[in-house]
This record gives structure tokens, sequence and C-alpha cells, in this order.
């Protein structure tokens, strides 16, 4: 990455006390240049973290209750029949629909994906003519189908002529609320609601790849990557704004995200092995394999997902959301004009007049903020800046890094990495006899790793080698073997050419061999010496005992947070993947506000490890003692998974850590 991102600063020294106070950039300053900045920092920002959706979504339907005159959303997609906060029945609805909390407000942007039931999948429910807009709510579905059922009415050719069971009339209900919505929504009858449809640039998309280092892969030998990207670029931001210009923004309020409005989403932050609060399953989870090993016979609902919310209250931050969302419609308009609301006008312009509250000085309670984007139609790669420049900050202060990704996929940034860490070696070295030191006082920055097994079997390759530039790759034992085998293999092959004559060929190994046998992957000894680092990798487990016998089950990390040294945080939509860094369009919050880093840091570890880990204070020491026990955790929770043991006490896993495993491999990329 080109140093566009720093400044020279000036430093005043104290003439008395001949003492100055730096500090690291942590954010990108050449973006918030006086007069011209693209993506401001901002002071005045108060934030609230939220992990998992139970926490994250209730907070959003309390302010959508509260909402005086405005709900803009970016949505990957979106589910009318999602209820944001559940009670604890087993069947839908649990509570207050999103599609019926959002009846009467303002707009709502959403990408064409298959994400959006009852519209991009689920439209032939059963015979409603799905445009009633009269009583459109979850309640009225429900009852309408409760009235069919008990009249013994036989049903579309959808359901093969059969009459329903009670027990399916929930989920018949919500496809048939849901196909309603839609259609009712499309069709302007739902009274100051607004839907439009994003699409990629193809063109935009192929100008920011094309800036990239590792190109992804085309048409040859089999790989999809490329036209998968260039093709099927999406919008994958979900910011919520809420009366943005109310009261002059007295009242306004913002959320950046991982979270996705799709019911899939939704889960506590006790992860519960089957908790009839999450959707009822569908067939993958009653036919899940877990890592690659034996089925487990499956689950009555969705699988456990991690994710987190921030929320933003009356800052300037809420501005730059703002100026998204409108950039976002108006590029959605159907006759590409420029129109917009209030007195924030139009892409090509940022906001004119804002909101009186929002430009309120800040308080010692603040955060200081800047928003990122990836935004391929604008070459807008801020959010890769951001990961870059907090990697290269991490390496000075040498304390933690800690990163759980959904798709730790970027080789790139891991080489990144590895090249500031050994900069700072050699700094050390060449210093460290001056000053009476060694090697073993050189500080050791602690990487720790979280993420899923790769969703799907084309994934393991780009995750296999970003673990493997960084020596970690040993969990991908299905890759390993495969890659292995292919190195085995005689280098030639005899061909039969004319006059009976053969001839020795060279046997060309697939790609994805040749690239991961060109990787230099580093061993413990040498990540130490060499770079100073040392890095654990871990999944997500919950254990519990289930129909007599301990079950285990993923939880599925839906995450994009990384927290450095309690100084630093960013989270939002952005995969640590060259797809959101440079393809899909994406939005993330990076503050230096330590007080969220450090509590954010020590809820997480807690969750994670069963209140085992938390890293204290997050001193050095503390940080070297986190680090050890994490390990020590993730091995002994594992030799628990295997133990073939009956005995609760050597079965029962603390918290969620493992060492990542994945048995698949493949020889097809998918970024």
């Amino acid at each position: 990455m080109p140093e566009s991102t720093s400044r020279i600063e000036t430093t005043h020294i104290d003439e008395v006390g001949r003492t100055a106070t730096s500090s690291l950039q942590w954010l990108l300053e050449n973006r918030n240049l006086k007069g011209k900045a693209s993506h401001p920092i901002t002071h005045n920002n108060k934030l609230t973290l939220f992990i998992c959706g139970q926490e994250g979504f209730a907070d959003i339907a309390a302010e959508i209750a509260r909402a005086k005159n405005s709900i803009d959303l970016c949505c990957w997609g979106f589910d009318p029949g999602m209820e944001l906060v559940r009670g604890n029945s087993a069947t839908w609805p649990r509570g207050d629909t999103f599609g019926d909390l959002l009846i009467w407000y303002d707009r709502l942007g959403s990408p064409m994906v298959h994400n959006m039931p009852g519209h991009s999948h689920g439209t032939s429910p059963w015979k409603t003519g799905g445009q009633r807009a009269d009583d459109i709510s979850a309640r009225a579905s429900l009852a309408m189908l409760q009235e069919a059922v008990r009249k013994k009415l036989v049903l579309s050719s959808a359901f093969r002529g059969d009459i329903v069971r009670p027990e399916d009339i929930p989920m018949l209900a919500r496809e048939e609320y849901c196909h309603s919505w839609y259609a009712a929504a499309f069709h302007g009858l739902l009274e100051g609601l607004e839907i439009r449809l994003r699409h990629g640039d193809s063109a935009a998309i192929s100008k920011s790849i094309a800036t990239e280092i590792n190109q992804p892969r085309g048409l040859t030998m089999g790989e999809i990557e490329k036209p998968g990207m260039q093709y099927l670029g999406t919008h994958h931001q979900k910011p919520v704004l809420i009366d943005f210009s109310h009261e002059m923004g007295s009242k306004a309020v913002g959320y950046v995200m991982g979270l996705n409005s799709v019911t899939d989403y939704w889960d506590t932050t006790a992860h519960l092995l089957d908790d009839t609060r999450r959707e009822q399953g569908g067939v993958n989870e009653r036919r899940e394999c877990l890592q690659g090993m034996a089925a487990d016979g499956g689950f009555a609902t969705l699988k456990p997902y991690q994710d987190y919310a921030c929320r933003i209250d009356g800052g300037k931050a809420l501005i730059a959301l703002y100026n998204n969302f409108v950039k976002a419609w108006d590029r959605a308009i159907d006759d590409r004009t420029h129109q917009a609301a209030g007195e924030c006008v139009s892409w090509y312009s940022s906001c004119k007049n804002p909101p009186a509250q929002l430009l309120r000085e800040a308080g010692p309670d603040d955060s200081t903020v800047q928003i990122v984007l990836t935004q391929p139609e604008e070459q807008d790669k801020t959010i890769k800046e951001t990961y870059f420049r907090a990697v290269t900050q991490a390496s000075l202060a040498a304390g933690y890094l800690y990163v759980e990704n959904q798709y730790f996929q970027y080789e790139e940034w891991a080489r990144h990495l590895l090249a500031e860490r050994k900069k700072v070696v050699a700094a050390w070295k060449a210093g460290s006899l001056k000053a009476g030191k060694t090697m073993r006082d050189m500080p050791v920055m602690h990487v720790f790793i979280v993420i899923p097994v790769p969703e799907r079997a084309q994934m393991v390759p780009r995750t296999h080698d970003t673990l493997a530039a960084l020596g970690q790759h040993a969990g991908m034992t299905g890759q390993n073997t495969m890659i292995d085998d292919y190195n085995k293999q005689p280098k030639t092959r005899p061909v039969r050419g004319g006059f009976g004559i053969t001839n020795e060929v060279e046997v060309k190994l697939p790609d994805v061999v040749r690239h991961s046998n060109g990787i230099n992957k580093p061993g413990v000894m040498t990540l130490e010496s060499e770079f100073g680092l040392k890095v654990s990798v871990a999944m997500l487990n919950v254990s519990a005992f289930d129909n007599d016998r301990w079950r285990y089950r993923e939880i599925y990390i839906h995450s994009k947070l990384m927290l450095v040294d309690d100084v630093f945080m960013t989270l939002g939509s952005a995969n640590l993947n060259q797809r959101s860094m440079a393809v899909d369009s994406e939005i993330n919050i990076a503050t230096i506000d330590r007080r969220v880093a450090h509590d954010l840091r020590k809820r997480v570890w807690r969750m994670h490890s069963g209140g085992l880990v938390d890293g204290g204070g997050g001193t050095k020491a503390e940080i070297v003692s986190a680090f050890g026990k994490w390990v020590e955790l993730m091995g002994a929770n594992r030799k628990k998974k295997f133990n073939k043991s009956g005995n609760s006490d050597l079965k029962k896993m603390t918290g969620f850590l493992l060492p990542l495993e994945d048995t698949r491999s493949s020889t097809i990329r998918l970024g």
C-alpha cells in the first residue's frame, strides 16, 4: 500500500521538562485534509458496541419504534418476516417483524441477491394473490392460514395437494407474509416506504481489481474466481440511519455492523446448541456435517451466529453515514437522475447543510471515528488502507492483534504483516547491542485469529494460502494432503509420439498447488526469531448434552472485527478477502477510543474462553499470559470433543475455542 495514509506532524517539546507527547497515526490522516476531507475524522461521537443479533437488533427495534421522520437502510438482504426481538415461543412470529416495524417508514435499499424472502425466492406460497395491502402483518398472515387449515382447504400444487399440518402453519404463514409484503411494497401500496435494488458495476469493479497485487484467477483450468468477482459484485453494506435531520439531528442515531437484516443472523451470546428462538432449520441443518467429519444427525434450528454492531449517537460520523446512503440511493434510481432528500444532495457532493446538533463540540466521553469504505464506483478502497495502516502501526506497538473474520482469505494482508514485522526486528537487531539488549528482550507481537471453517470447499485454497503465509496452515489437513499428493507424483509422464518414439513430458501441477509451493511457510521458531510473532488460529464450537449424548456444533463466525493493543478498533461489513477490499461495496467504522477497544476485547475474550481469559488491563505481561492460556484452552477443548468417554467432565468444553480444522480440499478458487 502507498504511504498516502500518513502525514508529517510537528511535535512540540516542553522546554522545562524536555519531554514531548506523540501518538501513532492509526486513522487515515490524509483523507482528513482541511477543506477537502473525503473521509473526515470526527471526534464528537458516542459509541455503543453490541455482540450478536439479540443485542444489536433489540436496540435497532427500539430506535425504529421511537423514530419520527426517517429510517434509511442499505442492506445486503432484507427479510420482512424477521423478528428483531424474540420471545420464548418456538414458532413464528415470536415478536414484531421487521416488515411490520417499517410499514410506514421512509427508505430501504437492498441488492438483488437470494436473500429477500418473498421476492428473490418463496414467491409462490399459497393462493393469496400476494398483494394484500389492507392488513399486511405477521398476525394477519398467521390468522389467514389458520382459518384456511380449519376449513380443511386444499392448498396449491406447491404442496402436492396436501392439507397443511398444524406444525407447518407458522413457517407457511411466514412465507405468505414475506411474499405479500414485497408485492405490496414494490407496487407502492405501503405508504411512505420505497425500495430500490442495487447492482454491481462490472466496469468499476474491473478497474478496482486491476490495482490489486494478486489478481483473481480467470477461466483457465476451471477457475471461476475472476468472473465471479467482476460480474457478481454485490452491495454488502448494512448501515442503518434513523431520524438524521429530525429536530436538527438531536435524535439521530446510526449503526455500522456486520449483521444482515435476515433471520439467519439472529443469535444470543450464549450460542446455544439448538435455540428455538433461532429460525427453524432447513435441509442443511438436518444433514449438517461439521468440519467434514461424520454427520451428527442434524438440528432443529439454524446454526449459532457470531457478529457485531456499533451504534453511533449524535456525532459528525452520522453525516458520513448519510452521505453514503444518499450516494447509494442515487446510483440505484432507475432514470439515473440525482435526486436526494433534504439539503444533503447527490453523489457528486457532500452534505451542504448538516443538522446543527451533529456539529456540537466533542465531550470527554466521546469517540474519535472515521467511516471508511470499499466503493468500486468511486475507486474508494479506504477499508483496505485502514487494515494495512493498522498492521503497520500494530507492528511497531508489538502488543496484540485480534482478528475475528468470516473470510480470512487475503494473502496480501498476511504478507504485509510479515514485511512490517521484519522491519521492526531488523531495527531491533541493529540497535539492541548499543542498548545492552538481546533478541530475548524484543517485544513479541501476539496475533489471535478466530475464523470459521470456510463456507465452501472452493474457499479452502485462499484460506489455506493466507494461513500458510503465516505458517498456520496445519489445520487445513485436506488441502495439505492434496498438495502433498500432487507433489509426490512423477514430474514427467511418457507420451508416445511418431515412429514409436516415447517422449517425457512435464506434468503441469494445478495452479493452486504451484502457488502454495511458492509460499514461504515459516515455522514457529522462524516466526518468533525473524518476525517477532506468535500466532494462534481458532474456530468456535458450542458443546451440550442433547438427545442422550454430547454434541458439538459450529458457531458460524460472520464477524468483521479487528482490535489492536486496546487503542484501535474497526468493525463493519468488510471481510478480510479481496472481494471486500476491492469488489463489493462495504462500510466500516474505525475508532481510536481506548475505552471502546479495551471493553470489547475483554467481553469477547471472556465469551470465547468461558470466562478463563480476558487479558486484564492489556499490559504486555497480561497479553503474554492470555495468549498462553488461550492456546492451552484450544488444545484442552479439542481433547474433550474427541474424548470417547461419556463423562461430562471429560466431554464438556470450556467456552467455544478449538483449533481450526478442515479436511476438505479444492483445486478451484473462490475468493
